[in-house]
């Protein structure tokens, strides 16, 4: 839960960067946007005011100082565009613009010579016809320069739209798996570690019900009477551990665990498995009976014990005592899958726990010497 904060945390953060991030750009797109376009109003201006130098009963210098306030405000915007704008292609356009702006400048000089001089047709064709041409080239790079920057403004916004989209998918998956799924199989992996048979046993009750909701597991009963055929004509130990893989197979259990009861009565000891490796079978080593736990209630009261699983992807146990004439001798313990065993496992491990009691004796410190033969 501590890490499904975390990314929900975090990825509110940075979705909020975003968004920052996206007004920025569209703020700035609209300024550039206004900034050429009062270029472009700038440039006629400039274009009037030379218009002005050749007008009769216009004052001369008048257009001269209007065409210089006009000129300096488009050139300081295209100088500040230059060393601002982050559209690489626009770079090109403001570089070209600017160097016709310096073209202009020469070709004004020379109109106002002509003016000075009352050469009025030659000023008129270097301000109609030279002149027009300058400005018209400016503008072309100025209005190609704002399309520039407005695609890559509009990119920029695309760009950070499928950042944030994707970050806010990516931090709903991520914390769906933190959330459910990952806690959901943590009980899993522990219940493997470990055989639910020696898990705390619940109320000290005898439990055998008939559970329908795993009809899916029924046992095969003619494999378990066939299993009880052989055991009672077991004659050597060594072939007692094939008979667990198949007696396991008859209840349906993905684990089985012999337990022999020692001769005062007091400890059960894991002798044999099936499904668990020989490291797994030395850790479980023996059990008081007097304990806590499903294994040691059913030998203490002989009857079968049932644990439910604790999640739903969990695996349950039962637990049968091994009764002959003397007592209990032991307890055949299996874990089911499912959250529970159903009624029918419960009875074939029954059968076959009744049939192992005639083989084995109590304090089988080695199993083969403790079958009858």
């Amino acid at each position: 839960m501590v890490l499904a904060c975390l990314v929900v945390f975090g990825t509110l953060f940075q979705t909020y960067r975003f968004d920052e991030r996206v007004k920025a750009d569209s703020a700035l797109a609209e300024t550039v946007t206004q900034q050429l376009h009062a270029t472009d109003l700038a440039l006629s201006e400039v274009r009037q005011a030379q218009a002005g130098y050749v007008a009769a009963g216009q004052a001369s210098a008048f257009w001269m100082n209007h065409f210089d306030e006009a000129f300096s405000r488009v050139e300081s915007t295209l100088r500040e565009r230059q060393q601002s704008t982050r559209a690489a292609g626009a770079v090109t356009h403001y570089d070209s613009a600017i160097e016709q702006l310096e073209v202009l400048r020469t070709s004004d000089r020379r109109a106002r010579n002509y003016v000075r001089n009352e050469q009025l047709l030659l000023a008129s064709d270097v301000i109609f016809v030279e002149s027009q041409e300058i400005i018209e080239r400016i503008a072309s790079n100025v209005s190609a320069a704002r399309d520039t920057e407005s695609f890559a403004a509009r990119q920029s916004v695309v760009t950070v739209t499928q950042y944030r989209q994707g970050l806010l998918a990516a931090g709903l998956l991520v914390t769906l798996l933190l959330v459910i799924v990952v806690p959901g199989k943590a009980p899993v992996e522990h219940q493997a570690e470990m055989p639910v048979a020696v898990q705390s046993a619940p109320e000290p009750a005898p439990v055998v019900v008939a559970d329908t909701t795993n009809l899916a597991n029924a046992t095969n009963l003619d494999e378990a009477a066939d299993v009880c055929i052989d055991l009672a004509r077991l004659l050597d130990g060594r072939d007692l551990p094939a008979l667990l893989t198949r007696a396991a197979s008859a209840i349906g259990a993905k684990g089985l665990v012999l337990w022999v009861l020692d001769e005062q009565g007091q400890t059960l000891r894991a002798t044999m498995a099936h499904g668990y490796s020989d490291r797994m079978l030395a850790r479980l080593g023996q059990l008081p009976v007097a304990a806590d736990n499903v294994t040691s209630l059913a030998c203490r009261t002989l009857q079968p014990q049932l644990v439910p699983a604790t999640t739903f992807d969990g695996s349950g146990a039962l637990a049968v005592p091994l009764i002959s004439t003397t007592g209990c001798v032991g307890v055949l313990a299996a874990e089911v899958s499912g959250s529970r065993a159903n009624g029918r496992q419960v009875s074939v491990a029954r059968l076959i726990a009744a049939q192992l009691s005639a083989v084995i004796r109590p304090d089988a410190a080695a199993l083969p010497s403790s079958i009858a033969q």
